[in-house]
Order: C-alpha cells, then sequence, then structure tokens
C-alpha cells in the first residue's frame, strides 16, 4: 500500500496559516550590531526600532553607542578590527577614515552594491567623495557636515553692523566694539582642542588665509595614481595660524580656547557670553529645540571669515558614512546592507534633519524649500558645501591627526610660533609616511 505523504498544501488553510507562523516565530532573525556615537534627540534609536518593527523575524539591529569623540570611536573600531573580531557589522565612518579603512581591508568593497542600487549624482559630490578612495567606493553618504559662522544678529544690528564678518579683521573690530559696551564675555569661539576637532578648525584657518592642506582630489571619479601629499609649510598657511593666534591674543576668543571642543563653544553661545561661533549644522538645531538665555531668531549663520578680502571662504567637510565590516558574515553583511539602504533612504534622512537636525546627504533634499525653512541650516550648507574641502586623504590620517590637533592647541597657547606649528606639523607627516612605509 502506497503511503501517503502530507504536505503543508494538503493541510487546510487555516492549519497551514497557523504552522506558518509558528514556523516564522521558531526562525531567528539575522541578528546585527551597528556602531554609532550618541544621537541626542532620540530620532536614531526611533529609526532603529522601526526599522527592527519592519523587519521583524528577518533582521534585528542591536545599536552599540561607542564615544561621541571621533578620535576616541576610532580608537575603538581599531581595537576591534586588529582582532579580527565579527562583532560589528554595520559602522558608522567619519568622513576621514576611508583611505584608511580600505587600505588596512577593514571594510566591504560597497562599489557593486552601490551602483546598483543609487546613482552617483543622488548625493551631494563632496559627501560622494569621502566615502571613496581608489575610484572605489567603501561605504554610503549617510550625513554631511561642515563648519560655519554663528553669530549675533540682534547685536549687530543694535551696534549698526548690516551684515556678518567676511573677514577675521571684520570680526576683530565687531567684537570688541559689542562686547566692550554690551559686556559680553568673549568676542568669537572655536574648537582649538587637542582632538579631531580641532584639525578642522586648523585646516579652516589655513584654508581661509590661501592655504594650502591637501593637493590632489581623490574622489570616485578621480585618477589617484600617486599617494597623498601634505603640502602645508607655505606663507599662507602660517598666515593663517597667526590668524587664529592674533584672535586669542587681541582677546577676542578665550585664553583657553586651546581647550574648546564643541560643547564648551556651544555652552558660550547659547548663554549669551558669545558674539560669534564657529561650530557644525547640528548646533543650530541644539540652539532651536532647548531654552536659552538668547532667543534663536536672533541666531544668524554665515561663511567663515577669511584673511584678507576676496579670499574663498572654505569650509572643513565633516560628516558620517556608512560602511560594512569585512569580518562580519555573509549573511551579516547582507542584512547590513538593507539597514543602510534604509538609513540613507529620503524618508529617514528627512527625519534626521527635522528632528536632529543632521544635514542631509540626498542633492535633492538641498531643494525642499519647506524642508530648509524647518531646518535653515541646510540653506546656508546649500550655498557653502561647493567650497566644503576633505582633510588630508591618506591611509595614514589617523597617525598625522593628532600631530595637527597638537600643533595647533600649543600655537593657541603660545607654546609654538605660526612658523613651528606648520614646520612642525608637516615634518611629523613626513617622518610618518616613511615609517609607515617600510
Amino acid at each position: 500500500m502506497r503511503k501517503r505523504i502530507t504536505t503543508i498544501q494538503s493541510i487546510p488553510y487555516f492549519t497551514s496559516l497557523i504552522l506558518f507562523f509558528l514556523l516564522s516565530a521558531c526562525s531567528e532573525p539575522t541578528e546585527i550590531v551597528f556602531t554609532h556615537g550618541p544621537e541626542d534627540s532620540g530620532t536614531l534609536q526611533q529609526l532603529v526600532d522601526q526599522f527592527n518593527a519592519a523587519h521583524l523575524g528577518d533582521i534585528h539591529v542591536t545599536w552599540k553607542q561607542t564615544s561621541r569623540l571621533s578620535n576616541e570611536y576610532y580608537r575603538e573600531l581599531e581595537k576591534s578590527f586588529e582582532a579580527g573580531s565579527s562583532d560589528i557589522d554595520v559602522l558608522s565612518a567619519d568622513v576621514v577614515w576611508t583611505a584608511t579603512f580600505s587600505e588596512r581591508n577593514w571594510v566591504k568593497n560597497l562599489s557593486d552594491q552601490f551602483f546598483e542600487n543609487y546613482q552617483a549624482d543622488a548625493f551631494v559630490s563632496e559627501a560622494l567623495n569621502s566615502a571613496s578612495y581608489q575610484n572605489e567606493v567603501w561605504g554610503v553618504p549617510w550625513y554631511t557636515d561642515l563648519g560655519i559662522l554663528y553669530y549675533r544678529k540682534d547685536l549687530l544690528q543694535k551696534f549698526k553692523f548690516n551684515a556678518p564678518p567676511t573677514t577675521w579683521t571684520d570680526l576683530a573690530i565687531m567684537a570688541h566694539t559689542i562686547k566692550d559696551a554690551n559686556f559680553t564675555k568673549y568676542g568669537y569661539v572655536f574648537q582649538g582642542g587637542n582632538y579631531e576637532g580641532g584639525v578642522a578648525n586648523a585646516c579652516e584657518f589655513i584654508w581661509n588665509a590661501g592655504g594650502e592642506v591637501l593637493l590632489g582630489d581623490f574622489s570616485v571619479d578621480a585618477e589617484a595614481s600617486q599617494a597623498p601629499l601634505l603640502m602645508i609649510n607655505s606663507q599662507e598657511a602660517i598666515q593663517g595660524i597667526e590668524d587664529a593666534q592674533n584672535l586669542v591674543a587681541g582677546g577676542v576668543a578665550p585664553a583657553n580656547v586651546f581647550e574648546y571642543k564643541e560643547a564648551e563653544a556651544l555652552a558660550d553661545f547659547e548663554n549669551g557670553d558669545a558674539i560669534f561661533m564657529r561650530s557644525w549644522p547640528g548646533a543650530y538645531h541644539r540652539i532651536l529645540s532647548k531654552e536659552t538665555p538668547i532667543n534663536p531668531a536672533d541666531v544668524g549663520v554665515a561663511a567663515l571669515p577669511v584673511s584678507k578680502e576676496g579670499n574663498p571662504s572654505y569650509s572643513c567637510l565633516g560628516g558620517w558614512n556608512l560602511m560594512v565590516s569585512a569580518f562580519a558574515s555573509e549573511e551579516k553583511q547582507k542584512a547590513a546592507w538593507v539597514f543602510i539602504e534604509y538609513l540613507t533612504d529620503e524618508m529617514q534622512q528627512r527625519t534626521l534633519a527635522l528632528q536632529g537636525g543632521i544635514i542631509p546627504s540626498l542633492r535633492h533634499l538641498y531643494e525642499d524649500e519647506a524642508l530648509i525653512a524647518q531646518v535653515p541650516a541646510i540653506g546656508l550648507a546649500k550655498q557653502v558645501m561647493p567650497n566644503a574641502r576633505l582633510r588630508p586623504v591618506t591611509p595614514h590620517y589617523m597617525e598625522l591627526a593628532p600631530d595637527i590637533a597638537w600643533a595647533f592647541s600649543e600655537s593657541l597657547q603660545e607654546h609654538l610660533s605660526a612658523l613651528a606649528a606648520v614646520e612642525t606639523i608637516e615634518g611629523l607627516f613626513r617622518a610618518t609616511t616613511v615609517v609607515s612605509s617600510e
């Protein structure tokens, strides 16, 4: 007698439906770990939760929060990757890490997935350049940052200044006029600390004096046949460091600005203790979203000042790209890509901008007037972005960056002259490059 084989199809419909849900419940989702620093608005956690709900039983993401400071976060990743650990699957990566991560084989080459799923011109070109190295794409641009000048519109108007300063001399004149008459504590606050933010500020001072920190274009479309060179030992570079020193020596900036990070600068500005501040666009959201002694309507934003009239104003490009760990299993790498597509989707970028004050990487969002009205920093970013510059593109960046930060901080304390600072940076970089290549 032939044995009857029972399949799910031969089972009554409702029984098979119950069996399907029971089998789904028993299956384990692909668990992936996502690393990123704190996000104060709570928006990112909401997005992670929404992703997990939408992929229930399929993919589950755990957000492992890391250090807020970029260089400390890097050391955490470095320790894990050098150990060959597979406890990270998808990561946010500072825009300056791409060359290092690709050269050390820490992250997966995403060129195929990227060009299969995205149009390159969908992203702000400066952001895509930061995720690219040696004509390959190693990450997907998530959100961007760039240095901008914040100022007190009400105080400038009160003292008959019709526009924000365009040169450091203008800024110093305005600062002294307002500070002395209005009893404001500081004229200008910026990030002079011995950390990654100090590197960004040092580059901006040098660029805005006409100096160079990086020669060469290492975008996704560029030829990259030679090693990047750091060339800063010029009179313009020296002038840039002197501009920063003069702000301190002239009483425009705090004497201890060499200790300042973003938090210290923002605290002074939002408390009404500073007339001008250099910071990232996210500071605008912080000012708008909390009660402060200053009226958010009195806050203006502009391009950073330059050494002399006619110089172009450059801003340091910041922001984060999303990458996939090369140590993750193939299954987790596939799940990580699904999560990356989700976070870089227009809806999620829009949500992060509206609720977290984060500047998007998708180009067309810079044309959305309704979004710009709610997140004004996007409007300024649109104007300034064409002059945004990357910090040195080199696999040795994380060995070089502490040298730049240290020399800049020391120069603000007058422990190094401007000439000594740029000679020190260039000398240390050459030594680092030679040693690393041997």
